[in-house]
């Protein structure tokens, strides 16, 4: 596969597959429900769903509070998502598409690149999304080590497509002589673990290092650490 074949592909691994406040009552201070700020409702839903799911797992997202803080009627999820199950995979799908944008935008930044500074751009950029996207990030995280049918239609939807892309990259570089040959069941589970670990571990590493992995400065110093030993490492001198 040629370098311009390898980056062409990356955006498609990650494709995917008005409340009222009833009158005399004052809305509670806090964040503004996202319906609020002009959010579409299913889109206000699926950003919550995502978050909590996130925060608290599966088994333990309450339906009810995400339409709490969407602002909606609990009906209204029940109709449009039906089970709290396919609530669970249109939340994550909706951050997939995230991560698809991302590297849809990428390409063009990819295209005059050899194979390994492109990998190491994706590695950069992956883990600015991470950052900004930690829902998607813990619910990986949570999830993938389970073996539940949830698990399963995570890797076959999104994660084996994605690895497949990531193995790609590293096939070109080796092939060009960038890259020492290495397994890609040993690097790929290193630089995702590397980096999701990062994000996931973020309260422990804050109260232990006063490190936020959630800002920017910090994802870019993570980031540039991930690319300088995993890929810098087995770079050809």
């Amino acid at each position: 596969m040629t370098d311009e074949q390898t980056k062409t592909t990356a955006s498609d691994a990650v494709d995917s597959t008005n409340s009222r406040t009833p009158a005399g009552r004052k809305r509670k201070r806090g964040r503004p429900r996202l319906r609020d700020t002009g959010v579409s409702a299913t889109d206000s839903i699926l950003e919550l769903a995502l978050e909590e799911f996130g925060l608290h797992g599966f088994e333990g997202t309450n339906i009810s509070d995400i339409a709490t803080k969407a602002g909606v009627a609990k009906p209204l999820i029940h109709y449009h998502f039906e089970t709290k199950e396919k609530l669970w995979q249109a939340a994550v799908s909706f951050g997939m598409e995230k991560l698809g944008a991302e590297f849809r935008n990428l390409n063009f930044e990819l295209k005059d690149l050899d194979a390994l500074a492109a990998l190491s751009v994706a590695v950069r950029r992956y883990t600015y999304f991470c950052a900004r996207n930690h829902s998607v990030t813990n619910i990986v995280v949570q999830e993938i080590g389970r073996g539940s049918e949830r698990a399963e239609w995570l890797k076959e939807t999104y994660l084996k497509p994605m690895y497949m892309v990531a193995e790609s990259f590293l096939q070109a570089a080796s092939a060009n002589g960038e890259l020492r040959p290495a397994h890609p069941g040993h690097l790929l589970s290193m630089v995702s673990g590397a980096i999701n670990g990062f994000f996931a571990f973020s309260d422990l590493l804050s109260e232990m290092y006063e490190l936020d992995p959630l800002t920017e400065e910090s994802a870019g110093e993570h980031a540039e650490m991930v690319v300088d030993i995993l890929l810098n490492g087995l770079r050809v001198r």
